[in-house]
Formats: structure tokens, C-alpha cells, sequence
């Protein structure tokens, strides 16, 4: 039997994998060109050398309908194969065949389109033009024609490069390989040419275009493909015709051609990312015409040039601006999620379309929300809050921490950027105006009080209360200023733990939205509703419940513990949690029914001006605190606030005066005096169910501060704002006891050099052992960072790329997997200080890493102590010279921390002579990176000297 020639085997292959697809496939042979064809199948299939049936209509429906009626008879009709020249579809239907047709799989196929599918990638596009446009005769003719152009003329490299992959060739080009070392040989850059062609379709006017001049390497050739295949990828991805005359052709390239160019793009840029971005640069300025008319709606999904990562940024900057919010996020999701190579070579970049991906969300969050509160009660505008109004401020609240996190004069288009930025920061004020206004004017109408199930003051008493009667511990977190969209996010991050039940319920804070009011109404101090509140100062300090005071963290803690008993009612706060390890809490709460723990870590960075800088990390430890007293056997936890607040920026800071700048608060008056003020709302303290007090409070009736004469930070709280007023309740019921992976891992870490303003390091995990529950063990694991010598350094976590992704203030790492990690340290001055890779909660065992380098720390004023600390000194603390190496090395650098100069003479006197201080002037900046300044090198009147920053020069 002869063998099937290369375009019969491309038929065959496709027939078969539609057979075995679909069972029973009718070929529609209108013009009969394949009867020899299958005439050889059948005869194949006799020899039982087919997998599925091959039958035939050769003028007789009967016949071949007798011929169908024996596969019942036991041979296999799920495998079938019908040939049907001379028809149609509409032909078919009118034959006794449509039986056989309704739930079998059509099948047809021109001979120029097979022969195009079966030619792609062996041989030369514009050599199966030239076949087609003779018009193939037959099949047996185009068998002919593709194995003669196939046949190896004399063997050798030709031979050789089929058997290749385009892929495997570049990459001998590019590592001089057996191909590379060939090349000098008679007829082999014919034969190289050739097989190109056939490959990507490269014509020889692009290949002209783009070698050099002279005599040619390797890499000059791989640049030539490499160049056309971007090219053919650029024009696959395009939306539209290209207009640069000399790319054109690539738009009219078989489909397995330009998949092949499109495959080599990505393993360049996979591979070789250095090469690629050179040729994509070079090839880039080809493509002028391109350049001039790109349009971010035409460029497709792959920024195959620079080029079209810069247009497609231009247009979704200007999309911000005129409020298409979906064009703008779509975009930015593509680049980043679809892991765009610019942005990977350049974190600026990415750090920029992460800042236009959160104003686009911000953008959609506030239209989805609507400008109108639209409620007639204070249940309803509860729930439009909880809706809607809250995944507003989430998305201005993280676009606010991220801008503070990535913001840089160094990301593109910054200034544009930070326009937008400040557009859609006047957009959320405008809405967080218009609710507030509707708010309070509805309470004007309806009453300020809520019904009790919404009150903060029967809090305790219905929801807490009730499961500290259950056995074992109750722990309630008293978090200060928790906003209700914060208590989403920590419901969202706590509901997927196993045999755990999570609710989410929101309530309204006590008039006014602060500490003293809030946290001292949490506690059980109602007395059929009503509050007796108590005043001093001229403001509220507290509330009386009998003859006792709630008016702090103890009397709260005391109160409480009255009510769910117990011998025990532990008050902690946040920082003594995580200072402590599981047995330490299991032995403080052995005997409570409730254990209290207090936060006061948002209120009070927020208060400074760091509020965006430390969200993220306080909702971590939150996390880390869950996590710790669970395993110390807390089953149920109640998590909630005594306010929320307004974040604005200073332009959304906009003072109302009242009276003296001495007599409001900066959302809150208390006065004596019954009196309306325009852009005022005024509630009786009466009327909120205090009793025992006279007044009246008054807030403003938008989102504006009071004039008090002082500079207000941008967090603001005490009015009756949604933001302010409604507060989360977090209820977290473990089933069952908790159990944590029991493999260990270990976290390591090194330096890599920072960008735009960030710091970078690479971090990885590992497992160091297998525990009991290794087969389901987590393959991703939360790990932290956090200054390793200096608790008040602060660290901004801004980006993570590679093997893990930032999510919740932490890295999320894939085990085994490297991810890189931007970050900047601030603190309340100017040092140099070493940092922690570590798990931050309890959930597995992870070996921390503390990097030898140190890094350094900008100063904020916001982060200086109200007490002043005493100027670091680095003559009293040495312990860091422990990481250089013994002798000379840490000799000198001792005398540099103490007397800030090092002559070049000392040095080698030290070091131990001229040889050992050159080696040591070589590895000068890896050591330097070691200690807690910034040292250099420095010729002073010609003599060399080592110099600490701040020395003597």
C-alpha cells in the first residue's frame, strides 16, 4: 500500500480526531474532489488499519443504507465515517440519510483550505499562494507539490532544522548551539532562510530590512525572527488592518503560522526578556505609522511593543477623566492580571495601572451607588448603606492606602495620574456630601434614635451576652474606629475557615461618634433603653449605670464581666495577644467566659496622619489575633466598634464655622443652647435617650468639618455621617477546635535593588518537614513583614509579583515559589534598619528570615511620639556589628560609626596591610549595606576615605 502523501495525512489526522470526538461524522463532498481518498480508507479500514468505520455513497441510498443496517448487527456504530459526494446540507435532508444525519457531526473541507493547513509551517506562505492561485487539480496533485518541496536535497542541516521547533532554533542562535555552529557551511543560511519562512511567513524584504550591515552572528539572525514574529503577533492581536506598508503581509498569514510567531513572542519574552525587550525596541521604531494612529480600543489583549503599554495608559487616564470607569478597569485588569511584560520590567509601571485599576473600581462603586440616599428610615438607609454606600467608601479607602503606598514622581504620566487621583477623590466627596445631607435630613424627620436591634447600647445585651452562656470562652474585640466596610473585609478573610458559621450584622453608633460615647455604650449600661450619661469638661466622658462609671477600658472590662460571669473577664489589648504565644493565652482565659480585647490602632494612626500607611497591617494583626486565641481555645468571637470615620483629603476638609473656634469639636458641638445654624443639624440630647443631661448636639449637615482653628488631619469622626454612624458586628462560631497544618516552613530572603521610591527584596518558602496532614497541607501561606530592631519603623507592603500576590496588608506565598516584594519603611526619623519575612498569625509554623542588609527609613513628622525619643546613637547599640565578618572589617566600621571617617591609611592598617584593603574597597557597599547609616567612599584632597553620612568629611 502506498504511503499517504503530507497533505492526505493532514485529512486523515483531522478526520480521525473528529470521529473519536463525535462519534458518527458525515463528510459533505460537494464537488467530489476526495473520492480516490476515501476509496484508500476503506480499503485502510479493511486492513484494520483504522480506527472507525469508513463507508461510502456511490449512487445508491438503498445500498448504503443495507450497508449502515449491518452495524447493528454487533460492529461498532459509535465510530463512523460517511462520505457524501454531491451534497449539501439541504440535499441531505431529503434522503433517508437524515436519520444518521440529526445526531451526527457535519463535516467539510475545500481542498485549498486543506492544502493552506497542511503546508502552514513547512513551507514558504508565498510558495502556497503561488500553488493555490494555479488552482490544485486534485489531491493526489497537492500530494505531490508538498512532498517534492519537502524532499531534503542532499540531507544535512535542512533536515536537521525540521526536526526543530522555531523555539529550540532561537534559542540555539542565541546560546551558540549545534544550529549557531553551523552557519559557516556551505548552503546552510539558505537553508536556515527557508525554514524561517516556512515557519513564520518571513519575507524577504523584512529580513533585508533588518540585517546588519557586515558580516553576520547568530544573534542576528535570531533578531530577524524574533523581530517578525512580534510583528505578526502585534498584527494577530490588532483590531484593525495595519497601516505601516511593510507589516501588512503578516495580516494575511495562515492561522498556524501566526499561532507559531505568536508561540515565539511569548517564550522570548518568557525566556529571554532581555533580548526581547531589545528587539521589540528596535523593531518599535519601524513602526512609526503604527505608533501615530494607535488607538487603546484596537491594540488588542498583548502589549507587544512599549509602545502600546504607553497608548493604552494615555487613553485609560483620559477614560478617568470622562467617567468611563469600564473601558479604564478593563484595561487595567488585562495589564496586570494578563502579567503584561513591561509592567514586569518595570514595577513603576505596574504600580501605576494598580493606582487607575482602584479609581476605576472607585469610580463604578460610587455610580453603582447612586447620588441619592433614597431611604424613608433609618432601617432602610441602613441597608442602602450596607448595599451600597459601604463598597463605595471600601474603594475610596483603598485607593487612598494605595496612593499613599505607590504614589511616585517616578511612575509614568505621574502628574496626570495624581490629577486623576485627585478627580476621583473629589468625586467620593461630592457623593459622601449628598448622603450625608439626605441622612441627616432624614433624621430631622424620622428621629435620630434607631430601634433597639440597631442600637449600639443593647448591643451587649442581645447579641453578646447570649454566647457567653454557651460553655467555654466568648472573646469581644473592641476595635476603635473599625468602620463598617472594614468589618466586610474582615468577614470576607474569616467566613472560609472550616466548621466555622460567620454573620455579619450592622447596627448604629451612639451620638456622637466617638471613643468616650461608643466604647463606654458597648459596654452594659442601658437601662431600659435608656443612657445616663456623664459630662465633663464640656463634653461626654462616660455613662452611670447604678451607683458605677463606665468610662475606660477597666470600668468597661468590669461592667461586662458583671454580666457574663465567670471567674475570670481578662482585658487585653491588641499588642499583648500578639506578644503572647498560645499557651500563655490559654492560661489567661482557662476560667473566663469572656475575655475582652481592645484595639486602638486605627483611631490612633489615623489621628496622626498615617491612617492609609498602617490600615492594612492593623486588619492583619486583627487577623493574627483570631487566629492566636482560637488556637488557644476561643470559640466564639464578636468583633465590633464604637464609630467609624470620614477619610478626606485637604481639599474635602472644608470648615464650617460655629461660634468660637474654641466650642465645637471638629464634627460635634455640645451646647445648652436650643438654636439652629445654617449647614446645621441639631439633635436633643433627650431625644437620643440620655437622660439626666440637658443640650443639644449639633453636627454639620454635610460631610465638612467645624472651623476649630487647628489643622485637622483627613480623619475625621463625631458626626452623623453613614461612614461615622454605622458600625460592624462580627459574629465568628467555631464548630469545632482548630487545626493547623502541621508541615514547618522556613521563609528566606535577599536584597534586590529598589524602584520608584520602593525598597525590593525576593522572598521564598519552603517546607522544611512533612507533618500528619501533609496531603492536604496549604500551599499558600501568609507571611508579614515588620522592622527586625526598631518597633516604631512602620512597613508600606505596596507590591508583590511572582509566586505570591498582596492581599489584606500581607503576602499571600505560594510555597516553593519565588515572589518579589516592593516596600518603603517609615518612621519618626531618618535610619537604616534590617527587616522580618514571618507568618503573622498561628495557623502554621513558619521560620522567620531577618535580612543582614538594612534598609532605610524616611521620616514622617506624623510618626514622632508625642514624648521625644532619645536621637539614636550608633556607639550604643553594636549588636549589629555581629553580622560583619570578625578582624579588621568590623574594626573599621566601629571606628566609622563612632568617628564618622576612615583614612585610607587606617584601613590598611586595620585590615591588615594594602592588599587586604583593596579587596575589602571591592566588597565595601555589601558590608556597608549592613550597618545602621549610610557609608561611602570619598576622595578628599586626594587621599581616600570611608564616610558615614553625617561624618566628618
Amino acid at each position: 500500500m502506498t504511503p499517504p502523501g503530507p497533505v492526505s495525512t493532514t485529512l486523515e489526522a483531522e478526520l480521525r480526531e473528529r470521529v473519536r470526538s463525535h462519534g458518527i461524522v458525515l463528510w459533505l463532498d460537494r464537488d467530489a474532489q476526495y473520492l480516490d481518498f476515501v476509496t484508500a480508507l476503506a480499503a485502510r479500514r479493511a486492513a484494520s488499519d483504522l480506527p472507525y468505520a469508513v463507508h461510502a455513497w456511490r449512487g445508491s441510498h438503498l445500498a448504503l443504507m443495507l450497508e449502515l443496517e449491518e452495524l447493528a448487527g454487533g460492529l461498532d456504530r459509535s465510530h463512523l465515517l460517511v462520505h457524501l459526494p454531491g451534497f449539501i446540507e439541504e440535499a441531505v435532508r431529503r434522503t433517508p440519510l437524515l436519520e444518521l444525519y440529526a445526531p451526527g457531526v457535519r463535516f467539510r473541507k475545500k481542498l485549498a483550505t486543506l492544502v493552506t493547513e497542511a503546508a502552514a509551517g513547512e513551507v514558504a506562505p508565498e510558495q502556497i499562494a503561488a500553488y493555490l492561485d494555479q488552482g490544485p487539480s486534485s489531491l493526489a496533485d497537492a500530494d505531490a507539490w508538498l512532498a517534492a518541496l519537502l524532499v531534503d536535497e542532499g540531507g544535512g542541516l535542512a533536515t536537521q532544522l525540521r526536526a526543530m521547533t522555531p523555539l529550540a532554533l532561537v534559542d540555539d542562535l542565541l546560546s551558540g548551539g549545534f544550529v549557531a555552529g553551523r552557519l559557516g557551511k556551505p548552503g546552510a543560511l539558505e537553508a536556515l532562510w527557508r525554514q524561517l519562512g516556512a515557519w513564520t511567513g518571513l519575507p524577504e524584504p523584512w529580513r533585508e530590512a533588518a540585517l546588519p550591515a557586515g558580516s553576520l552572528r547568530p544573534s542576528d539572525l535570531a533578531f530577524v525572527a524574533a523581530s517578525w514574529a512580534l510583528v505578526v503577533e502585534y498584527v494577530d492581536d490588532l483590531d484593525r488592518e495595519p497601516v505601516e506598508p511593510r507589516i501588512r503581509p503578516a495580516a494575511a498569514l495562515p492561522g498556524k503560522v501566526a499561532q507559531t510567531c505568536r508561540a515565539l513572542a511569548a517564550h522570548l519574552r518568557d525566556r529571554h526578556p532581555t533580548f526581547y525587550e531589545q528587539t521589540a525596541d528596535e523593531t518599535q521604531g519601524w513602526l512609526e505609522e503604527e505608533i501615530g494612529l494607535a488607538r487603546a480600543e484596537e491594540l488588542g489583549q498583548i502589549d507587544t511593543f512599549r509602545f502600546e503599554e504607553d497608548r493604552i495608559l494615555r487613553d485609560a487616564l483620559d477614560a478617568l477623566a470622562e467617567d468611563r470607569w469600564a473601558a479604564a478597569l478593563e484595561w487595567a485588569t488585562t495589564r496586570i492580571e494578563g502579567g503584561s511584560f513591561w509592567l514586569r520590567r518595570d514595577p513603576a509601571r505596574l504600580a501605576a495601572w494598580e493606582l487607575v485599576k482602584d479609581a476605576a473600581g472607585l469610580g463604578i462603586a460610587l455610580e453603582a451607588a447612586g447620588i441619592e440616599l433614597s431611604a424613608e428610615s433609618l432601617e432602610q438607609a441602613l441597608e442602602r448603606y450596607v448595599a451600597a454606600g459601604a463598597a463605595a467608601d471600601r474603594a475610596h479607602r483603598w485607593l487612598e492606602q494605595r496612593r499613599a503606598a505607590l504614589l511616585d514622581p517616578q511612575l509614568p504620566a505621574f502628574e496626570v495620574l495624581r490629577v486623576r487621583l485627585d478627580y476621583l477623590r473629589g468625586l467620593w466627596r461630592e457623593w459622601a456630601d449628598l448622603w450625608a445631607t439626605d441622612f441627616n435630613r432624614l433624621c430631622r424627620q424620622r428621629g435620630f434614635l434607631p430601634p433597639p436591634d440597631l442600637q449600639q447600647r443593647t448591643l451587649f445585651e442581645q447579641q453578646v451576652r447570649p454566647l457567653t452562656r454557651e460553655p467555654g470562652t466568648t472573646a469581644l474585640f473592641l476595635v476603635d474606629a473599625l468602620r463598617f466596610e472594614m468589618g466586610v473585609e474582615l468577614f470576607e478573610a474569616l467566613r472560609s475557615s472550616a466548621g466555622t458559621s460567620t454573620q455579619l450584622r450592622a447596627r448604629f453608633a451612639e451620638l456622637p461618634t466617638v471613643t468616650a460615647v461608643g466604647m463606654n455604650a458597648l459596654a452594659p449600661v442601658e437601662d431600659h433603653g435608656r443612657l445616663r450619661p456623664h459630662l465633663s469638661g464640656g463634653g461626654l466622658v462616660g455613662f452611670s449605670t447604678g451607683e458605677f462609671r463606665v468610662h475606660d477600658p477597666d470600668t468597661r472590662r468590669r461592667a461586662m464581666a458583671d454580666r457574663a460571669g465567670g471567674a475570670t473577664c481578662p482585658g487585653l489589648t491588641l499588642v499583648e495577644v500578639l506578644g503572647r504565644d498560645t499557651t500563655g493565652l490559654r492560661r489567661s482565659i482557662s476560667r473566663a467566659k469572656l475575655v475582652v480585647v481592645h484595639s486602638g490602632e486605627i483611631d490612633k494612626a489615623g489621628e496622626v496622619g498615617a491612617g492609609p500607611r498602617v490600615f492594612d497591617s492593623v486588619m492583619q494583626d486583627l487577623r493574627a489575633a483570631w487566629r492566636l486565641l482560637r488556637e488557644a481555645g476561643v470559640s466564639r468571637f464578636v468583633i465590633t466598634s464604637d464609630h467609624g470615620f470620614l477619610l478626606l483629603d485637604d481639599a474635602g476638609r472644608r470648615a464650617i464655622t460655629h461660634g468660637r473656634r474654641i466650642d465645637p469639636s471638629r464634627r460635634w458641638v455640645l451646647s445648652t443652647v436650643e438654636a439652629d445654624h445654617s449647614g446645621e443639624v441639631r439633635v436633643a440630647l433627650a431625644d437620643l435617650g440620655y437622660e439626666g443631661v440637658d443640650g443639644h448636639l449639633m453636627f454639620p449637615a454635610s460631610a465638612a468639618v467645624f472651623d476649630t482653628g487647628r489643622r485637622g488631619g483627613g480623619f475625621v469622626h463625631g458626626g452623623n455621617s453613614l461612614q461615622e454612624r454605622v458600625i460592624p458586628v462580627l459574629t465568628v462560631v467555631h464548630h469545632r477546635a482548630a487545626g493547623a497544618d502541621s508541615r514547618s516552613y522556613a521563609a528566606s530572603g535577599e536584597v534586590r535593588e529598589g524602584v520608584a521610591g520602593m525598597h525590593c527584596l525576593v522572598g521564598r518558602l519552603e517546607t522544611t518537614s512533612q507533618g500528619a496532614l501533609a496531603f492536604s497541607g496549604t500551599r499558600v501561606v501568609e507571611l508579614g513583614l515588620r522592622p527586625a530592631d526598631e518597633p516604631r519603623v512602620r512597613v508600606e507592603l505596596c507590591q508583590v509579583r511572582g509566586g505570591g500576590e498582596l492581599k489584606g496588608g500581607a503576602v499571600q506565598a505560594v510555597v516553593g515559589q519565588d515572589f518579589e516584594l516592593f516596600f518603603k519603611l517609615r518612621g519618626p526619623s531618618e535610619e537604616r534598619v534590617r527587616v522580618e519575612l514571618h507568618h503573622p498569625g498561628a495557623l502554621v509554623t513558619v521560620e522567620p528570615c531577618v535580612l543582614e542588609a538594612r534598609f532605610a527609613v524616611t521620616a514622617m513628622a506624623s510618626l514622632v511620639e508625642s514624648e521625644p525619643e532619645p536621637a539614636p546613637q550608633v556607639e550604643a547599640d553594636r549588636g549589629w556589628l555581629q553580622s560583619l565578618p570578625e578582624g579588621g572589617v568590623r574594626q573599621l566600621f566601629e571606628h566609622l560609626a563612632i568617628h564618622g571617617t576612615v583614612t585610607e591609611a587606617e584601613a590598611a592598617t586595620m585590615l591588615g596591610g594594602p592588599r587586604a584593603a583593596r579587596r575589602f574597597a571591592r566588597k565595601f557597599e555589601r558590608y556597608a549595606a549592613m550597618a545602621p547609616f549610610e557609608a561611602r567612599i570619598a576622595s578628599v584632597a586626594g587621599v581616600k576615605r570611608y564616610l558615614r553620612e553625617g561624618g566628618e568629611a
